[in-house]
């Protein structure tokens, strides 16, 4: 039996994430640089900054989720695009005449939280868009569409600094946030209202409390943590290990980055024809114990060559967890909350990446001289995120 062709709403959402992620990334891949090194502030003060913004991602997550059942998805999705649009410029103006730090964290935190307005709620109307056996092919190209994004940005960005001020940069970043607006202005919300969705708290912690009574979405909520917690490693603790550690250049290791990249959208089609043919039961728990894998060998490679192999078996296993982990939130989800339930999943997901870099900084601390004991320790991260999920698939309607 043919499927149908995917809603062409989802293919405009996949270009949105693109523009949109393409746009962020020029700048945002270059601010803790510029805080630390341009501006001379310590990095655990950056630190501070990014732990303050991906909560106030988190926190949003959950509330946008939820208000997104009762009011729809659309009005969140551009608006949260059009007003982030605006603080993206405001922070250009900030970086040029070199603002004290708190204007700026005020500034990093707000459009981190209006990110939070978009991302969940996006999720949700890609799941409201397409049949159940839809899914996972929708999920990946929303995946792909966010990797695009990342491919282009950071380079197109460094060679922008190059000619312009970073502050003006920001500028660029913004036209790039209204377009992704623009696209989402053009598609047609399915939900109107949800009368029977509980009402819209602050923080959203009943959403919380309710999922973690849910003995499913329990278990979905805690792989959920782990593996934000193991794959930000690759963000944070990688690219100090492989300069500080193992002595790599900048270049190089910016260079492993765009492996990571490449391999996404060169992995991610024959991963989502792996996925479809296993099902999401054996791709969420066994994905995670291979991207665990991935994070061991770090440890026991060697050198430049060693970090590709271990960069591509972590990204093989990516490219089939992600479109599994957002298909299995959609297919537990009550269709009526279904924003709730990604609200919900988002929020502990930011958690995942606020504490990861607290997490892989006591380890590098600790134990960074010994290689293979400290990446052993953040791959058993992998095997209690496979075991989470195990007992997820196992309890999945």
């Amino acid at each position: 039996m043919v499927k149908a062709a995917l809603d062409r709403r989802v293919r405009q959402l996949a270009f949105a994430r693109a523009v949109n992620t393409m746009g962020l990334s020029l700048v945002m891949t270059f601010l803790g640089i510029y805080i630390v090194e341009t501006r001379g502030y310590p990095a655990w003060l950056y630190g501070l900054v990014a732990l303050g913004s991906n909560l106030g991602q988190s926190a949003a997550n959950a509330w946008a989720g939820n208000l997104s059942d009762r009011i729809g998805r659309k009005p969140l999705i551009t608006w949260s695009l059009f007003v982030r649009s605006v603080f993206i410029a405001l922070l250009g103006v900030q970086i040029l005449v070199e603002a004290p730090l708190w204007t700026l964290t005020a500034n990093i935190v707000v459009t981190s939280a209006l990110r939070g307005c978009y991302e969940p709620v996006a999720s949700a109307l890609v799941a409201d868009l397409v049949t159940p056996d839809q899914r996972i092919a929708a999920f990946g190209m929303q995946r792909m569409g966010i990797n695009l994004g990342w491919a282009i940005g950071p380079a197109l960005g460094g060679v922008l600094t190059l000619v312009m001020p970073y502050g003006a940069v920001f500028f660029i970043a913004a036209v790039g946030v209204v377009i992704a607006g623009i696209v989402c202005l053009g598609i047609e919300d399915p939900i109107k209202v949800a009368p029977s969705a509980p009402p819209s708290g602050t923080i959203e912690t009943s959403a919380l409390v309710d999922g973690l009574r849910d003995p499913t979405l329990r278990w979905l909520l805690a792989g959920t943590f782990l593996a934000a917690v193991l794959y930000t490693q690759m963000f944070s603790t990688f690219s100090i290990y492989m300069t500080d550690v193992v002595g790599l250049t900048k270049a190089n290791v910016g260079l492993l980055y765009t492996v990571n990249g490449a391999g996404v959208l060169l992995l991610q089609y024959p991963a989502l024809r792996l996925l479809e043919r296993f099902g999401v039961r054996r791709a969420l728990p066994w994905s995670s114990l291979f991207e665990g894998i991935g994070f061991a060998l770090i440890g026991l490679g060697s050198g430049f060559a060693g970090a590709v192999i271990a960069i591509v078996m972590i990204t093989s296993a990516e490219v089939v967890f992600s479109p599994a982990h957002q298909t299995a939130i959609a297919d537990i989800a009550d269709p009526l909350r279904r924003g709730r339930t990604y609200g919900v999943v988002g929020f502990v997901q930011m958690m995942g990446v606020a504490i990861a870099p607290l997490i892989g900084g006591v380890l590098l601390d600790t134990v960074g001289e010994h290689h293979a004991t400290m990446w052993l320790t953040i791959a058993t991260i992998g095997a209690l995120q496979a075991l989470c999920f195990l007992a997820f698939v196992r309890r999945r309607p």
